[in-house]
């Protein structure tokens, strides 16, 4: 069975790259791992806590502004394990024709409790 800390390893393994986000030095609010693939997807996974985080697939296109979260195609919410296991294994890479590739609408700037969201596949 995985480990939050074996998961995390093996996002790196894979090349993702790690970057601590806001909080207080050695707090950090939230760890973010990102990992690009050939234009135009980047996975994502953002690591609040061991029980709290978020794995997503992007879709950038033209002037895409990163801060806005309005181009994502596929996101998990769960544990580190959960959400890594996820992505790794199960997500089909992005040239696979079984991979999402079309952005899941959101509402504006309206955030959304995770257990509200409903997921929509390509």
């Amino acid at each position: 069975m995985w480990t939050s800390d074996d998961a995390i390893r093996e996002l790196v393994k894979r090349g993702f790259r790690g970057m601590e986000i806001a909080g207080s030095p050695g707090q950090p609010e939230c760890i973010l791992y990102t990992r690009g693939w050939a234009e135009p997807f980047m996975d994502e996974v953002i690591i609040r806590g061991e029980d709290d985080a978020t794995a997503c697939r992007l879709r950038f296109e033209d002037e895409a502004n990163l801060v806005e979260r309005k181009l994502v195609v596929w996101w998990k919410d769960g544990s580190v394990v959960d959400v890594v296991d996820e992505l790794l294994f199960h997500l089909p890479h992005p040239a696979n024709p079984r991979a999402p590739k079309l952005v899941i609408p959101t509402p504006g700037s309206l955030w959304v409790p995770p257990g509200a969201r409903t997921k929509i596949h390509s």
